[in-house]
């Protein structure tokens, strides 16, 4: 998956200017992109290597967000609505969904979520869709191979534990994993990470960890033979109790299919 560098802009009430620019892309009434603000659709990078490329995959989000706004102020013929907006903020960092997964004592994938495989050492649960990102197709008809905007395909599941050898590395001892770099293969990345879900995963390693301190053990030792107390922890769980659901309003997307149960 891609990564991408978001914007937008503010309605200053008089006529805000903005200066030619355009280098590498050509745009044209037909193929500009006609909005006011660059949300996670503004994805690049998906062609290339998102560890080696970075800066060049970074590089090429921020001109194309300059020059299509340059287009959109200076060059569109109805750009009246554009008149008075002034580009207020673009991330100088892109936001990186994919880059370096390391290797735990068990590699989740996809037939785990799909079928529901049940595994003693669950921990933290996703419940987001197994959410992937593609090139979008109309801005690849524009742009073939120089893709600024993508799609979301989701494929529903149930929520899922994640199990916790994904979460401690298989060759260093003493290595925690916690986020978007744990033990997954590229289509289980897809449900686990979201922002929620990667925050009690540290949870869960945050436990851990306390265990190998009180019994001068090893991440994997707590699989091994502490996982009860472990289990005990995340039961009791951190931080406040009883705080409402905010976030019903998204709970994985909006699904037009039920969750896959083999």
């Amino acid at each position: 998956m891609g990564s991408s560098v978001q914007w937008y802009s503010v309605d200053k009430k008089e006529p805000a200017g903005f200066p030619s620019f355009s280098y590498g892309l050509t745009f044209n009434d037909q193929n500009c992109e006609k909005v006011t603000m660059g949300e996670w659709t503004w994805e690049t990078g998906m062609n290339f290597d998102q560890i080696k490329d970075f800066e060049r995959i970074r590089d090429y989000g921020l001109l194309v967000v300059y020059s299509n706004w340059s287009y959109l102020k200076n060059n569109l013929k109805e750009n009246n609505m554009y008149k008075n907006l002034e580009l207020e903020w673009v991330a100088y960092v892109a936001g990186k969904r994919e880059s370096r997964r390391l290797l735990g004592d068990y590699i989740l994938k996809e037939d785990d979520l799909r079928k529901n495989v049940v595994h003693e050492d669950g921990t933290a649960s996703t419940t987001w869709t197994i959410d992937l990102h593609y090139p979008d197709p109309k801005n690849t008809a524009n742009f073939p191979e120089k893709e600024f905007k993508s799609i979301a395909k989701h494929t529903p599941i149930y929520p899922y534990p994640i199990p916790y050898r994904c979460l401690y590395s298989r060759n260093i001892d003493n290595l925690f994993m916690a986020g978007r770099n744990i033990s997954v293969t590229h289509v289980a990345l897809g449900t686990v990470r979201v922002m929620r879900t990667t925050g009690m995963m540290g949870e869960v390693v945050g436990m851990a960890a306390s265990l190998c301190k009180k019994y001068d053990a090893t991440p994997r030792d707590i699989y091994r033979y502490h996982l009860k107390e472990l289990k005990l922890l995340m039961k009791e769980g951190v931080g406040k109790k009883g705080l409402s659901n905010n976030q019903q309003y998204n709970e994985g997307g909006t699904l037009k299919e039920k969750p896959i149960m083999k």
